[in-house]
């Protein structure tokens, strides 16, 4: 919706200045968005990680941000990135990733670690969780 106003408010502001070719007719379709039930756990998951991308990369070599790259995290031990300082709780902690600490993890990072620098506070629904990981999955596994 914010598109189509944008393109809206811009043919606007064109017409105004005397440019002729924003007199012709701007078709607004509506977004192409699926329901979440008929997402398949990857895209579901691309969709949530949108809340991540404050504070965290994806990508191999990528910088790390308020959290850390979360590259190759699965089967990572914690607090391993290098150039990021984690809480001392993170960094005593002893966890490795796999998908039982990330579920834990994901569903509240302050109740699962007290002490975590994490505020995220938390994914309630286990499918949410479990598409989130498939989305990291996706994009972090080599």
């Amino acid at each position: 919706m914010k598109k189509y106003i944008a393109t809206f408010a811009t043919a606007l502001t064109l017409s105004a200045c005397g440019d002729k070719t924003a007199t012709k007719t701007v078709e607004l379709k509506p977004a192409e968005t699926k329901p979440a039930a008929q997402m398949d756990p990857v895209e579901r998951g691309a969709k949530i990680f949108t809340r991540c991308q404050a504070c965290h990369t994806l990508n191999d070599g990528g910088r790390n941000k308020l959290g850390p790259n979360l590259w190759n995290i699965y089967g990572a031990q914690a607090a391993a990135k290098e150039q990021f300082a984690y809480s001392k709780a993170m960094k005593a902690s002893g966890l490795v990733w796999d998908e039982t600490t990330m579920d834990a993890y994901l569903t509240k990072p302050a109740k699962y670690m007290p002490g975590t620098k994490m505020t995220f506070i938390g994914l309630k629904k286990q499918q949410d969780r479990d598409a989130v990981q498939a989305y990291i999955k996706s994009k972090t596994t080599p």
